[in-house]
């Protein structure tokens, strides 16, 4: 239900008027207080510098995930919907061994276009560290948690 304000009148006004100069009199801010600002503003940088500077850090970025043949989360997905698409319809519905079948063709398919398995592995944990609570992998580290 919307609130219904009331308009201002001119006793109002004046009273916001009073508190102003009552405010500003005897709670001014002193000049000389100290600084609070701890990161100081460095000025305005121009757009094209900004924009040179990230294409910087992607450019960085991508060089070393190419060194360390790593893939990103989106080819990882884009490599186990090949692998769902691809499968066998019959032995999806079996349900016997088809997640991990799914899972295998999957580290196989980027094995093959030449990322490691190790970094994809890297991956797929980085992901599951952001997505899953630390309680629910609390003995993960004992060797439970994902088939890898």
């Amino acid at each position: 239900m919307a609130k219904i304000r009331r308009r201002l009148t001119q006793d109002d006004v004046a009273m916001i008027s009073k508190i102003d100069d009552v405010t500003k009199t005897y709670f001014g801010r002193d000049p000389e207080r100290p600084d609070n600002r701890f990161c100081k503003a460095r000025g305005r940088m121009p757009l094209e510098v900004r924009r040179a500077q990230q294409r910087m850090r992607t450019a960085r970025w991508r060089a070393d995930m190419d060194r360390r043949k790593a893939p990103t989360i989106d080819e990882v997905g884009r490599a186990l919907v090949e692998a769902l698409v691809t499968s066998d319809r019959d032995r999806l519905m079996d349900r016997t061994g088809a997640e991990f079948d799914l899972v295998k063709r999957t580290l196989l398919s980027l094995r093959d276009r030449g990322y490691s398995i190790d970094e994809t592995k890297e991956t797929l944990r980085r992901r599951r560290d952001r997505l899953v609570h630390p309680g629910d992998r609390r003995d993960e580290e004992a060797g439970g948690g994902l088939l890898f």
